[in-house]
């Protein structure tokens, strides 16, 4: 019996035994995986906190290259070589950028290749290195903008150069760069990541042929922050990550490939990540396993069954936290914080897996107002309640929802529909929103949406293409006050960026030398045939001395604010001619001008002043913005008391509406060309003009028509009644 017992208890304990082994063994691997999953999770975080560093210094020298390539007073002194004058306007933005720790060189490089200035050095100048820096030569050529990593005369750095023109004319660039340290102080002040920038040995002794670094597997350490890197174990190596125990240490090393212009790589940034207390703790649990364990022999399946449950909930604890860490990660970096919708770098994150077949943008209308209004309590509620809205809008079409910045949404489409289809799925969202209203806090909101759209038109298709297209339809729907736009290429709205970018140049250098002159043209009375008044319009004059209409020049002065200049220059010459001549004259103003404090203080000025201000006539456009009755009724009420009178401009047409004048002190309707043109023909036209006489008599007011051509619409105009006439027929705009 007792041998019996014995092998009983003997076969116990070895089942006993086996069964902890394969528990122990289990556990050991499951402790492996968490370990691995923290390593994982500190390379995700060396890459991360390398891109920001990169991004960080390239930032700086771009915005210090800008800065100076927009400088006009510094690209005529490069233009005239004159390169102490250069230095002398360049060196405080220099200095400044560097007391920010932004650069550490920068310098002018000719359109031949010759360096002219080193802001660094400026008594070096004169040599040419284009063979030696083949991004210097690629930069003159192809006269683009180019950021990259490179090896210049004095260390490995970072280099963004930028084109500079002279009236069209190529004459050389601007050469920012910073050291490659610079990001490493970056990573370092931002992470606490030990790095090292490993540079091609080969490409290296190109232009640092004396440099002595340590080298691994044909690249060479220029740069590091941390003397681990001085002496990598034998097994390093720079295409794999792994966990290297150095000096006691354990350490995550990994590197990633760094690429120059010409998308060649030309360098390794390593980076090391301390887990030594990850490693420890590894090994110490792995200890304590061990001890359990022994315990569990003696004690059998009691403490077996206890300490099973214990190690379980620790393993449950440690998956639960790099779990957390990787959901932290990701909601930070793709998600909006406000409406928890994947964010716009969630957008360019699924262009890399995804293919989409349409993009749809949509814009709140007048989302500051609601802001300015209710408070941003409510924005942020609106904003939460459309976002709502849209996923029920879409919950059974194949559409994915994304949040933009500010008041845009996005919408992808992840399946083919055709033309009627895809259209059928927009009308139903645009209907289904249109009929929502949110009350917020007491507050009835009611959003109106404007909304730009592009197509996929083959399986080559860019989604940054479609980002890119839907972004510009939304514009132009905004600006042709539409509420919706396809995207079209003969559209042209590439070419209007263009023409915008070039007349806004253009117009800035005809302010500074003042090429602007007035054109007057004569209104007449239609039943006495005599002059009444005359209407300024604004002219610029170019550089070869012909007369620009403004049709080319007053859209890109609105969009980069130069129109306030202008509408000022019309006021000092009118009330120049003014006192120097007996007519009566009108000047053109927007809504916009009457809310420009510096126009406006000059007007009122120039009233207080004047003598012959009952010679006035002030024409009013009749645009977005009129409808703002207390501040228009106020600017008409004072310029009045100087006895000027008040025109409403293009009436008939676009936002006419008879309120506006009902509400307004006016004193004349200017009709619209639009229904001048074909008056003679066009009973349609006749009809909507009789309405607008009838009610000007009826009002007391006077009115002018438009773009009277030709002899059939000048007296079809007297048939009908209208009181003046303005014209090519009569009398083309021209200097008095």
């Amino acid at each position: 019996m007792n041998k019996i017992k014995v092998r009983a208890t003997l076969f116990s304990l070895a089942l006993v035994i086996l069964l902890i082994a394969i528990f122990i063994v289990t556990i050991i691997q499951d402790k492996k995986h968490v370990l691995d999953e923290k390593t994982s999770a500190h390379r995700a975080l060396l890459r991360n906190s390398f891109d920001l560093a990169m991004l960080d210094t390239q930032k700086g020298l771009s915005e210090l290259a800008c800065q100076i390539a927009g400088n006009r007073d510094i690209v005529d002194a490069f233009a005239a070589r004159d390169r102490e004058k250069l230095y002398q306007l360049t060196i405080p933005y220099f200095k400044e950028a560097k007391h920010r720790g932004e650069v550490d060189m920068s310098g002018f490089i000719g359109a031949d290749g010759t360096h002219f200035l080193r802001l660094q050095d400026p008594k070096k100048y004169g040599d040419n290195i284009l063979k030696k820096r083949p991004v210097l030569a690629y930069a003159i050529n192809n006269r683009k903008i180019v950021t990259t990593l490179d090896v210049t005369i004095y260390d490995v750095s970072v280099v963004t150069i930028v084109p500079i023109f002279k009236n069209k004319t190529f004459i050389g660039i601007i050469q920012t760069v910073a050291k490659i340290d610079r990001v490493q102080k970056r990573l370092d002040a931002h992470s606490g990541i030990k790095s090292a920038i490993a540079f091609d040995t080969q490409k290296l002794k190109i232009l640092l042929p004396n440099s002595k670094n340590i080298a691994y597997q044909g690249y060479s350490i220029v740069s590091s922050n941390n003397p681990l890197f001085e002496h990598l174990p034998a097994t390093f190596t720079f295409n794999k990550s792994n966990r290297y125990t150095i000096d006691a240490r354990d350490y995550v090393i990994a590197s990633r490939p760094l690429t120059n212009y010409k998308n060649e790589l030309i360098a390794m940034m390593t980076c090391a990540f301390d887990i030594t207390e990850d490693v420890a703790e590894y090994k110490i649990e792995i200890r304590n396993l061990i001890l359990i364990s022994l315990i569990l022999v003696t004690v059998m399946a009691a403490i077996l069954h206890y300490g099973f449950r214990i190690l379980i909930r620790r393993i449950e604890r440690d998956t639960q936290l790099t779990k957390e860490l990787n959901q932290k990660l990701e909601h930070q970096l793709h998600t909006d914080y406000l409406t928890s919708l994947p964010n716009r770098n969630a957008l360019i994150r699924d262009i890399r897996t995804n293919r989409f077949y349409a993009l749809i943008l949509l814009n709140i209308d007048n989302f500051k107002e609601i802001n300015d209004f209710y408070g941003h309590a409510i924005g942020d509620e609106t904003l939460l309640a459309l976002a709502k809205s849209i996923q029920e809008a879409i919950h059974n079409l194949p559409m994915q929802l994304y949040k933009m910045p500010s008041d845009e949404y996005a919408i992808t489409l992840s399946q083919p529909m055709n033309s009627a289809q895809l259209e059928a799925a927009r009308l139903s969202i645009v209907n289904y929103l249109q009929a929502q209203y949110y009350d917020l806090q007491g507050a009835s909101i009611f959003v109106t949406l404007t909304m730009g759209m592009d197509v996929a038109r083959s399986r080559k298709s860019n989604i940054i293409d479609l980002l890119a297209n839907a972004d510009m339809a939304l514009k132009s729907a905004k600006k042709r006050r539409l509420s919706y736009q396809l995207y079209d290429e003969t559209m042209q709205i590439r070419q209007e960026y263009q023409h915008n970018i070039l007349w806004s140049k253009k117009l800035k250098e005809a302010i500074e030398e003042k090429q602007f002159c007035l054109h007057y043209q004569p209104i007449f009375d239609a039943n006495t045939g005599h002059i009444v008044e005359h209407e300024a319009l604004i002219r610029m004059i170019d550089n070869n001395g012909e007369i620009v209409s403004p049709g080319y020049f007053l859209p890109a002065a609105r969009q980069s604010r130069l129109y306030p200049l202008l509408s000022q220059f019309v006021i000092n010459e009118v009330f120049t001619m003014l006192e120097t001549t007996t007519h009566t004259y009108s000047i053109n103003l927007s809504v916009d001008d009457i809310f420009d404090k510096p126009t406006k203080e000059l007007l009122i000025q120039k009233l207080r002043a004047s003598s012959h201000t009952n010679r006035l006539i002030f024409e009013l456009l009749e645009s977005e913005g009129i409808e703002n009755y207390p501040e228009v009724s106020a600017f008409i009420s004072e310029v009045k008391q100087f006895g000027c009178r008040i025109a409403i401009d293009d009436f008939g047409t676009g936002y006419s509406n008879f309120a506006h004048i009902i509400k307004l002190d006016v004193d004349i309707l200017k009709i619209d060309g639009s229904l001048i043109r074909n008056i003679d023909t066009d009973t349609n036209a006749q009809t909507i003009l009789i309405a607008i006489t009838e009610f000007s008599k009826h009002l007391g007011l006077h009115t002018v028509a438009e773009f009277v051509h030709s002899e059939a619409v000048y007296n079809k105009c007297r048939e009908l009644g209208i009181d003046y006439l303005q014209g090519y027929y009569l009398g083309e705009p021209k200097p008095l």
